[in-house]
């Protein structure tokens, strides 16, 4: 991870600045979108990506760090943040944001450059990053796994599974970091329902980091020192809805809702910044269909079914179903990760001990198991 100079650590503050103005500009012209944790996020995404290894120009390179966004309706920050770091032009974004044919969504999509994976229920992004995080370890790939996730989602059921999960598989690669509002689109997380963020995470073995997540400082030291930690990081950035603008900050109001044209212009008069909606306006009205791109992300994926067999004697289903399963892996070659299935019950029940033992390039033991066919 890279070590920042204060002349760059003051760029990133600029940039962050630009990125609030952008956030607001694309919400009230799509007249739609979630402005607030946009705001609140958006100094933790923009030092992340002044320090980690990606490249704009190579955005897929294997070697990279991944960037997972469990809230993907913060995608007005993302969109910002991947422009603002030349991704793509940012006024593209700005202008098409939430526009029917765009793949500016107002949840974001893996058509936009940069973005790892497409988001929509929230609560699910600590189990994606841990499928990226246990992918390169797998691959020898030495990178790390970043997961941005709100406050509220922790209320989902599916988080405490993987929390235990990324402990279970050492992934030390992988880091989650929490804007700590304490909004959500009810209003105050502790009266929508009561959860220990912190103690959670520290109770299933991970180490927790709590910072300003306004604190440029403060954040560049949580992200260097989760790099080094022998576990899995959750860093807790206690952050502002809506920081930057002093009627936005800390209503509940701005999670969805964005600013009416007047409302920007007073808003962007306070962030000093440039109010350009009406050429934004102009290239929105221009956009045509045809003029994006959007991406088919389906593999060609060769698979050798095996040979069928017809049991003369009496066996048990589970037996047929791991020697299917055993058969499955010696007739077919695939890159490893590349073909990933769970099965949700116990090897010794489905009797594939033969099967793990084998064909895993490591040996896993987890009630869920992860079988890789090599």
């Amino acid at each position: 991870m890279k070590k920042l100079s204060k002349p760059e650590m003051d760029n990133i503050a600029k940039l962050s600045n630009v990125a609030r103005g952008e956030i607001l500009k694309m919400t009230t012209i799509a007249k739609s979108g979630h402005p607030g944790g946009s705001m609140s996020t958006i100094d933790l995404m923009m030092m992340l990506y002044g320090m980690i290894n990606v490249n704009p120009v190579h955005p897929n390179d294997e070697n990279r760090d991944v960037v997972v966004v469990s809230n993907g309706h913060i995608s007005p920050a993302v969109y910002s943040t991947l422009g603002l770091n030349d991704f793509f032009d940012v006024r593209e974004a700005v202008s098409q944001f939430r526009l029917c044919g765009s793949i500016y969504e107002g949840h974001i999509e893996r058509d936009v450059p940069g973005v790892e994976w497409g988001t929509g229920n929230l609560g699910q992004g600590v189990s994606t990053g841990i499928g990226f995080a246990l992918a390169n370890k797998q691959n020898g790939i030495d990178s790390n796994v970043f997961v941005f996730m709100g406050d509220g989602e922790q209320q989902k059921g599916q988080i405490a599974e993987a929390r235990k999960v990324a402990v279970k598989f050492d992934l030390t690669n992988l880091t989650v970091i929490i804007d700590y509002n304490r909004l959500q689109i009810s209003g105050d997380i502790d009266e929508v329902m009561p959860n220990r963020i912190s103690d959670n995470f520290l109770a299933d073995g991970w180490e927790v980091i709590e910072i300003d997540g306004h604190n440029l400082e403060d954040i560049e030291f949580a992200y260097t020192h989760a790099l080094r930690s022998k576990l899995p990081v959750m860093i807790l950035a206690k952050t502002i809805m809506g920081k930057g603008v002093s009627f936005m900050e800390n209503k509940a109001k701005y999670h969805g809702s964005p600013l009416s044209d007047e409302q920007l212009s007073e808003a962007l008069k306070e962030l000093k910044l440039e109010n350009n909606l009406d050429e934004l306006k102009d290239l929105r009205s221009q956009f045509k269909q045809t003029d994006t791109h959007h991406i088919d992300f389906t593999q060609e994926f060769k698979l050798n079914s095996g040979t069928p067999k017809t049991y003369k004697e009496k066996t048990d289903n589970r037996s047929a179903w791991g020697n299917a399963l055993t058969d499955l892996a010696a007739t077919t070659r695939v890159k490893i990760c590349h073909l990933l299935s769970l099965i949700a019950t116990l090897p010794v029940v489905l009797k594939l001990r033969d099967l793990l033992k084998k064909h895993l390039r490591t040996s896993i033991r987890w009630e869920l198991w992860s079988i890789t066919l090599l």
